[in-house]
């Protein structure tokens, strides 16, 4: 097994794009100031678990530019080689075409891991030292780990896109329609089915009830599977109170867009032509 070197070596590389740097920076200034501008008023108090529950950390900052990186992070990461020709030369070394795909998603996913740690870590050291604030330091790494795992899914999902595109020309439009689809235009599809259902509900042919199908649409998104486990977590309650069927069917489906996008592409790559 060499998937080690590999993915040293593409770690090396991802922190090394001025992309990646660029929008590692934006995220550590953003995850900052959004703990600045939901701090406790003169007089107040709140637990760290209410910073992280703000609309601005968990949608404005998490599910909306964490996915962006990702996908920046890993979306020319096999057929920007392959282009190059570099990939005949990493093929040429004991390495075999799964230690270059798997390879790949754990570098990739360690950088995108590091500036999500440092983003989280600099309101840490802040909430610590303020005294209105009770840091609840258990709940707060957990939190930035399913961050990652978030960051995670989709270098998964874009690496699989990437082992399987021609061309970086479809990896930048696979790259960006994957984010709009899961980020802006599931958003907007949800909103509107949440008023046709409640209007009228199902229609007869389809076999879900109008609460199932939005449920469905909630955990398909990666972004929805995330907010389903991470609330739940942030509650105090995760897979001991609600609806714990929902946030084990949110854990598994994260799983899934983390395991099975890269296989994918494994399964195309054995067989490409380079």
């Amino acid at each position: 097994m060499t998937w080690n070197a590999v993915a040293r070596k593409d770690f090396e590389d991802a922190v090394r794009s001025r992309w990646v740097a660029g929008l590692s920076v934006l995220f550590v200034l953003l995850v900052a100031a959004a703990a600045y501008l939901v701090r406790p008023a003169p007089g107040e108090s709140f637990s760290s678990n209410a910073v992280l529950n703000s609309i601005f950390i968990r949608d404005a900052l998490v599910t909306t530019l964490v996915p962006l990186i990702a996908l920046i992070v890993a979306y020319n990461a096999v057929v920007g080689e392959r282009e190059s020709g570099s990939l005949k030369l990493l093929l040429s070394l004991p390495h075999s075409r799964a230690d270059v795909v798997f390879g790949k998603v754990i570098g990739r996913s360690g950088a995108i891991a590091a500036p999500i740690a440092v983003g989280f870590l600099l309101p840490a050291l802040v909430f610590v030292i303020v005294p209105s604030i009770t840091f609840d330091a258990a709940s707060y790494l957990g939190y930035t780990l399913l961050t990652a795992v978030l960051g995670v899914a989709f270098v998964s999902i874009a690496v699989g896109f990437s082992t399987a595109a021609s061309s970086s020309r479809r990896a930048i439009a696979g790259a960006v329609g994957i984010y709009f689809l899961f980020v802006p235009l599931w958003g907007a599809v949800q909103f509107r089915l949440r008023f046709y259902f409640g209007a009228g509900g199902a229609p007869s042919w389809l076999p879900l009830t109008g609460q199932e199908v939005l449920r469905m649409l909630r955990l398909i998104n990666p972004t929805g599977s995330f907010k389903i486990v991470s609330n739940a977590f942030l509650q105090g309650g995760l897979y001991t109170q609600g609806d714990v069927n929902m946030q084990v069917s949110a854990t598994l489906m994260l799983l899934v867009w983390i395991l099975v996008p890269p296989l994918l592409g494994l399964l195309w790559f054995r067989e490409a032509d380079l």
